[in-house]
């Protein structure tokens, strides 16, 4: 199991920060509101006491005229009729209130707190509670300027605010980072295997330049031994051993195709003609193994390459879908234009690729096969990477498998 790269890792943390700083900011302005009217309840509360201090001393409630603070917009007495017996306007003492939002003091139902809309178009904390003098009962009625409370909900709000932007900030440079980041390690991881498979390449050359000679003397001889002693008993034996050169010397040829380095011309190669040849080339054996080929390929695409070469690397993806179709079924070939390249796609309706395998299956010598010898797929890849394209497998499994190569479009064409 591969252990988690960096940048993932950083994701996750960067994933978990912002949901850490976004709850608390969230909860930190959700709790700014509550707070700030527990705040005004405990000034209302306050100011009521020490306006029954002042009333108790002096039931004339002539001192009360004098009772001024900070937060304070006005207070009333009223009684049990709605009349204002004091209030903190002496032109209002002795008129009756519009509303009946004291009656809840003299109902029962103890304080009452709400926001109002004064004329002068401030909003005020309004607290009507019990108010005791000389023995009666009272509705005392406190008006609170509102703004030192509403400050603390605009920081909470101008907090959240902020920490939303440095967050989305933060995203977009961490994901663009992220990004680099994991075009880096994929690079690297790319250089790497490149090196392996150079140095296998390399390896191979070797082993197919020692093995060549040897095995075609081989061959000679029992090509020979064969004629010599056709009808016998050994000439079973003779057949098999020419066989397996063959087939040895087939593993050769294609370990001297994967160590050579190609010299592309670089000329223009009508990819759209190539397509439908090897189609056409398929098709007969298509047709015996009733596999039905369709195709749709754009007219028009040209690339710079070797069209040997790129011959090869889709004869080589159409004959694996027609073997992995041996009770018949749907070979697809599609090809057009994207965005400054061509992405040709073969799909068939086969067994499929698992997905444990749609990496591997372009390393040299990993195979599924009992005959096959684990280079054709690593071979096309090779050509595709030097004509600057790349290959990938996919496709459900179970339904299918589908390769999609993408080349680069000559200049001002496609």
């Amino acid at each position: 199991m591969r252990g988690v790269s960096l940048p993932r890792l950083l994701l996750a943390a960067g994933i978990i920060l912002t949901m850490a700083l976004a709850w608390v900011a969230v909860g930190n302005f959700r709790g700014a509101r509550p707070i700030a009217e527990q705040n005004l309840t405990g000034i209302a509360l306050s100011l009521a006491e020490a306006v029954e201090t002042l009333a108790a001393k002096d039931p004339s409630l002539q001192d009360l005229s004098t009772f001024h603070t900070t937060d304070l917009a006005y207070f009333a007495i009223i009684d049990v009729n709605g009349v204002q017996r004091f209030h903190s306007n002496p032109a209002l003492i002795g008129t009756p209130v519009s509303d009946q939002r004291y009656r809840g003091v003299f109902e029962g139902s103890g304080a009452n707190e709400s926001r109002q809309l004064l004329r002068t178009g401030e909003e005020v904390f309004e607290m009507n509670t019990p108010f005791h003098l000389g023995g009666r009962t009272l509705a005392l009625r406190l008006a609170l300027h509102t703004y030192r409370a509403d400050a603390v909900v605009r920081r909470a709000g101008i907090g959240l605010g902020l920490v939303s932007s440095l967050i989305v900030t933060a995203w977009v440079m961490g994901l663009f980072l992220y990004r680099f980041a994991l075009r880096e390690e994929r690079h690297r991881e790319a250089m790497a295997r490149r090196e392996r498979m150079a140095q296998l390449g390399e390896l191979g050359a070797v082993l197919a330049h020692e093995i060549r000679n040897p095995l075609a003397g081989i061959k000679g001889y029992a090509q020979l031994l064969r004629e010599r002693f056709k009808g016998t008993d050994a000439d079973s034996g003779l057949e098999m051993i020419v066989t397996e050169t063959l087939r040895l010397e087939e593993l050769v040829n294609e370990l001297m195709s994967y160590s050579r380095r190609e010299h592309l011309s670089h000329e223009p190669v009508d990819l759209t003609m190539l397509l439908n040849y090897c189609c056409a080339l398929v098709r007969p054996e298509a047709e015996v193994g009733r596999v039905q080929v369709e195709e749709a390929i754009a007219p028009g695409l040209v690339m710079p390459g070797s069209r040997n070469s790129l011959e090869q690397v889709f004869l080589n993806f159409l004959s694996n879908a027609l073997q992995a179709m041996p009770e018949g079924g749907t070979l697809r070939l599609a090809a057009e234009s994207v965005r400054g390249e061509i992405m040709v796609v073969i799909s068939d309706t086969g067994p499929g690729i698992p997905p444990e395998n749609r990496e591997r299956i372009f390393d040299p010598f990993f195979t599924t096969r009992t005959r096959g010898t684990g280079l054709g797929l690593a071979i096309c890849r090779k050509i595709l990477e030097e004509h600057g394209g790349a290959v990938t497998a996919g496709g459900e499994y179970g339904k299918g498998a589908v390769f999609t190569v993408t080349i680069p479009v000559a200049s001002g064409k496609g």
